[in-house]
């Protein structure tokens, strides 16, 4: 049994830089078909697609029964998901390696699944720096959120979460829930942060970036989030680091669009995103644009003045 964003889950097979659960009862449970997924009654309804057009994944719905609809989960040439309530059944292509199907498990399906279940789950790292402050960086994959968790956590921080995180509202302020610790990297920003003796292993078949798992002593399920800094758009015209505060009805929208999602028609989880990611915007102590060309040589400088942000 392993934790993943504070609940327990079981699975049929081993994902490797989870924490074990001390849970009996699972959240979520997970196991591994055989073949292919019946498609009776499943409507295809939406596609996410890469900038050049290539298909990563498709979604269906089949709201046959009485009951919640189910999900079929397609990433072409890999795997298919199916989600049945609280339940992934997981149907690998002949050539999908292990690490392949953990790392669409744990990095697309379960997140959606999470945010379905009523969860506000952004594309975010989170880190603890070495004072106690609680940071995320929102942004796109390929933004640098990786990179600068793991520059950070050089200098001392701890990292919490790399790519997806969970906040919610409390009567103390935000709370932000963990996916799991394990760093995705390329291999330049690996050796530029002198991370090559470390125990990297790959995170697919299919992809360049390796992945680690850190060892830590915090094994926290939640943390008080104290700054969100909403990351640019990587432009090569940028030569100077900016970080300035963020206000405003846009802020809603950004968060939304940064967010895990499994149903696009679904207008009640469209309702409760929006009311969720309101809240979020409003008690969260600091929210911060950050700008900076994605140069490693301005890595220093940018750890610098988030650390020092801090401690203002």
């Amino acid at each position: 049994m392993y934790t993943l964003f504070g609940v327990a889950v079981a699975c049929d097979f081993p994902l490797p830089g989870l924490p074990e659960s001390p849970k009996r009862k699972a959240d979520i449970r997970i196991v591994l078909g055989t073949g292919s997924p019946n498609e009776t009654g499943y409507d295809w309804f939406h596609a996410w697609r890469e900038s050049d057009g290539e298909l990563v994944l498709a979604c269906a719905r089949n709201s046959g029964g009485h009951g919640p609809p189910n999900y079929l989960l397609r990433f072409p040439e890999l795997a298919d998901f199916v989600l049945t309530g609280d339940h992934v059944r997981c149907y690998p292509q002949p050539d999908c390696r292990g690490d392949s199907l953990r790392h669409l498990l744990l990095d697309q399906v379960i997140p959606r699944l999470w945010a379905h279940r009523g969860h506000l789950v952004l594309h975010a790292s989170a880190v603890r720096l070495p004072g106690g402050h609680v940071i995320a960086f929102l942004g796109e994959s390929g933004w640098g959120k990786s990179t600068l968790a793991a520059a950070l956590q050089a200098r001392g921080s701890s990292l919490i979460s790399d790519d997806s995180i969970s906040l919610k509202t409390t009567a103390g302020g935000v709370e932000l829930v963990p996916s799991y610790t394990g760093l995705r990297l390329n291999d330049d920003s690996i050796a530029t942060l002198g991370l090559e003796g470390e125990d990297w292993t790959s995170v697919a078949h299919y992809s360049d970036k390796r992945r680690f798992e850190p060892a830590t002593d915090d094994h926290s399920q939640y943390y008080k989030l104290d700054s969100l800094y909403v990351m640019d758009e990587p432009c090569p015209s940028i030569v100077s680091l900016s970080i300035n505060p963020l206000s405003g009805a846009e802020l809603i929208t950004t968060l939304i669009k940064r967010s895990f999602v499994l149903d696009t028609r679904d207008k009640q989880c469209a309702a409760r995103q929006l009311h969720d990611a309101s809240a979020v915007v409003r008690s969260t102590p600091q929210i911060r644009s950050l700008t900076y060309s994605r140069e490693y040589q301005q890595l220093p400088a940018l750890c610098e003045a988030l650390m020092a942000e801090s401690t203002r």
